[in-house]
C-alpha cells in the first residue's frame, strides 16, 4: 500500500486530472497526500551600483508569491471537501528549479504523481521537467495523468509494458499497490525485430505476480511498422485499460529525446495514466 503521496501542482492543464487521481488514491490507500503550489522565482539581480537586489526583481517576486498564496487557498477549499489525509503549502524554488526542489521534497514518500502534457509542444516542456526530475532524482515511481483523459480510480485494467530491463522491473515492483486493486493485467512484450526473446522473463514475471496474489495474462505482439510505444498505447486503447506500467529512460535521456525512444513517445501521445520508474 501506498502510505504517503505527493503531488507538485506546476500551474498547467494536467494538473486537475492529477489532483482527483491523487485523492482518489490517497483515499483508497489510506494515504496522506502532500500538495504543492510550486511557485518558480526567477535568480536574484544585483543593483548595478551595489549589492541590493534589483527593484524589478523584489517586485516580481512578491507578484509571484501573491499569486502563490492566491492558489493555495483555492487548493485547500477544494480539498476541504476530501475525508482524506492532506497538507497543502506553497513550496518555493530560487536557487534550485522548481522541478528540482519538487523531486527532493519526495525523499519520503512513496509516489510521486504529476500532471501530463499531450504533445511535443512549448507548453509541455515544463510538465516533461518535472517529470524527469522527479524520475531521476526523487527515488520514487511518478505517475503521470494527461490532462482530460478521464482517469479511472482504482484502476481495474492494467497494461504492463514488458522488457527484460531493469527499469521494467521496477516500475513492476513500484506498482504492486495498483496492481493488488486490478482486475485484468496484461503482461505485454512488443516485438521490436531485435531477436530478443522475452517471453521467459516475461512468464517468470507473471509467477512473481501471483505469489502477490496478482493474476496476469501474456500478450505478445509484433511492432510491425510502428514503434514500441504506439503498439503498447494502441493495445491499452482497444482493452480499455486505465493505466501502463512502464520503464522510464532506459537509454539516457538526451538519447532518446534526440533520437526517439518509448519513453519519449509515451510522455508524448499517452492519453491516460502511466506509472514510470527508472
Amino acid at each position: 500500500m501506498y502510505k504517503s503521496l505527493l503531488l507538485p501542482l506546476s500551474g498547467h492543464d494536467g494538473d486537475a486530472d492529477a489532483l482527483y487521481v491523487a485523492t482518489r488514491l490517497a483515499a483508497l490507500h489510506g494515504a496522506h497526500l502532500q500538495v504543492l503550489e510550486m511557485v518558480d522565482l526567477p535568480p536574484p539581480m544585483v543593483h548595478p551600483w551595489g549589492m541590493m537586489p534589483d527593484l524589478a526583481t523584489v517586485q516580481s517576486h512578491t507578484e509571484l508569491r501573491e499569486h502563490g498564496q492566491s492558489r493555495l487557498a483555492a487548493l485547500r477549499e477544494r480539498l476541504s471537501i476530501e475525508t482524506i489525509r492532506w497538507d497543502a503549502r506553497v513550496t518555493e524554488a530560487l536557487h534550485l528549479s522548481a522541478p528540482r526542489v519538487a523531486a527532493r521534497e519526495a525523499f519520503d514518500c512513496d509516489l510521486v504523481v504529476l500532471g501530463g502534457a499531450i504533445g511535443d509542444t512549448l507548453e509541455a516542456a515544463a510538465p516533461r521537467e518535472y517529470f524527469a526530475a522527479a524520475l531521476f532524482e526523487s527515488g520514487c515511481p511518478v505517475l503521470v495523468v494527461p490532462p482530460r483523459c478521464d482517469p479511472v480510480v482504482p484502476m481495474r485494467r492494467v497494461v504492463i509494458a514488458w522488457q527484460p530491463t531493469r527499469e521494467a522491473a521496477r516500475a513492476v515492483r513500484d506498482a504492486l499497490p495498483l496492481l493488488a486493486t486490478a482486475k485484468s493485467v496484461d503482461v505485454l512484450a512488443i516485438d521490436d525485430g531485435r531477436g530478443v526473446d522475452v517471453e521467459p522473463s516475461g512468464r517468470r514475471l507473471m509467477e512473481h505476480l501471483r505469489r502477490h496474489g496478482v493474476d496476469a495474462s501474456w500478450v505478445a505482439r509484433a511492432a510491425g511498422e510502428d514503434s514500441v510505444a504506439c503498439r503498447v498505447l494502441e493495445f491499452a486503447r482497444l482493452n480499455g485499460a486505465h493505466l501502463v506500467i512502464a520503464g522510464g529512460y532506459g537509454h539516457s535521456r538526451l538519447r532518446e529525446w534526440a533520437l526517439g525512444g518509448a519513453t519519449r513517445e509515451l510522455l508524448i501521445a499517452a492519453d491516460l495514466p502511466v506509472l514510470y520508474a527508472h
